[in-house]
């Protein structure tokens, strides 16, 4: 908290890492999830409130669902973290005028404000307030000072052209669509929530094609709202319990019937997203600016860089997969290449030894040896020998 003489902005030249430690602590306490989000946000709060000491009023502008009401919870926090705020936080809804004085949302607002002084006052849906009352309110929150942080909430952005009827400053919080990076985060996320409310056994969650099927339905559909997202991921999760035990993740095959039924994400249009998303933020952070090399091993090998990309995810997962073993690389390798024979034993749609035999040509050179293709079976269905 700032002492008697010292400033906002002093305050953040002498120690700024305390300053981030206080709108970090605000953003926790609020609850918002997505660094990148995040990040934005820690710039906008010291700037449009902290530096400002609280003086001007700020509009928070953003699609319903976006965390509106996070962001400002968030404020408010920081107002009493950094700049000794102690009071609480009004809301004054703009689309409830049954306490306004004669309609007049500027004596309303005047209530407000003298009701809560050392607080924060909130108008929440200001931008759907006509001309005129939102001009009553803008006057209001100009000249009002310090006594209270006021913010406003406005589901659209009015453009320039309604910049004399708004307040001084605004934050505007991207559609989910638009948040690309954050949307695994958010994921993750309503899962560990959800499995702290529910008991969801040795599931780890989403694998990271589940989360890229669910990212791709945001961006096809124009998805905006965080609050929709949170509900797909709860719907998903209880329509796999439903089915029995959670796997040990959820897979795209629990997560595309879902997308298909309530968002029309077919097959056909996912796969055709899937060059896009391999090689965008999909991808593994570590195969970044390795392109040239994808390529060469690809060649190599006679395989497209599209499957070389897939194998890594596969791999990758395969990986997150060991547990009860140290992940050494002859561990690692033995839980790889079991993963692959049950792959190849599904494949070949064999219900025998027999089967799996005849999958590999007519010719007898062609199959493996019946002890070959004995230990095959035993290895996929983990028998003792």
């Amino acid at each position: 908290m700032l002492n008697a003489t010292q400033t906002p902005t002093a305050h953040a030249r002498a120690g700024d890492a305390s300053l981030d430690a206080l709108v970090v602590g605000a953003l926790d306490r609020a609850g918002i999830v997505g660094q990148r989000t995040r990040e934005r946000l820690m710039r906008d709060l010291k700037a449009k409130i902290v530096l400002r000491q609280g003086q001007d009023a700020v509009e928070v502008i953003g699609a319903p669902g976006t965390g509106k009401h996070k962001v400002v919870q968030a404020a408010h926090e920081l107002a009493r973290a950094a700049l000794g705020r102690s009071e609480r936080l009004t809301v004054l809804r703009c689309d409830d005028p049954s306490g306004w004085t004669g309609g007049r949302v500027d004596q309303a607002l005047h209530r407000a404000i003298e009701a809560a002084q050392g607080g924060t006052v909130v108008l929440e849906r200001f931008g759907d307030l006509d001309h005129d009352k939102r001009n009553q309110a803008t006057r209001v929150l100009r000249e009002r000072g310090a006594e209270a942080l006021l913010l406003a909430m406005s589901d659209k952005d009015l453009g320039d052209g309604a910049l004399d009827s708004r307040p001084a400053t605004s934050i505007r919080i991207k559609p989910l669509h638009e948040r690309d990076e954050d949307i695994w985060e958010l994921v993750d996320h309503f899962y560990g929530s959800l499995a702290e409310e529910q008991a969801l056994g040795e599931c780890q969650g989403f694998s990271r094609q589940a989360k890229a099927d669910l990212a791709e339905a945001v961006r096809e559909t124009s998805l905006a709202s965080v609050r929709r997202l949170r509900d797909v991921v709860r719907d998903v999760v209880f329509e796999a319990l439903a089915d029995g035990e959670l796997p040990l993740k959820l897979m795209s095959e629990q997560v595309r019937p879902y997308l298909e039924r309530t968002f029309g994400q077919t097959e056909e249009a996912r796969r055709k997203h899937d060059a896009a998303l391999v090689a965008s933020q999909f991808d593994a952070p570590e195969l970044n600016g390795q392109s040239t090399l994808i390529q060469q091993l690809a060649e190599i090998h006679g395989v497209s860089a599209e499957l070389l990309r897939r194998e890594v995810e596969v791999l990758r997962e395969v990986v997150e997969s060991v547990h009860g073993v140290p992940r050494s690389y002859r561990n690692i390798m033995t839980k790889s290449e079991d993963v692959q024979r049950a792959a190849l034993w599904l494949l070949t749609q064999a219900s025998t030894q027999a089967d799996f035999r005849r999958y590999f040509g007519e010719e007898g050179f062609m199959r493996p040896t019946k002890s070959v293709a004995w230990a095959f079976y035993n290895r996929v269905f983990q028998r003792e020998t």
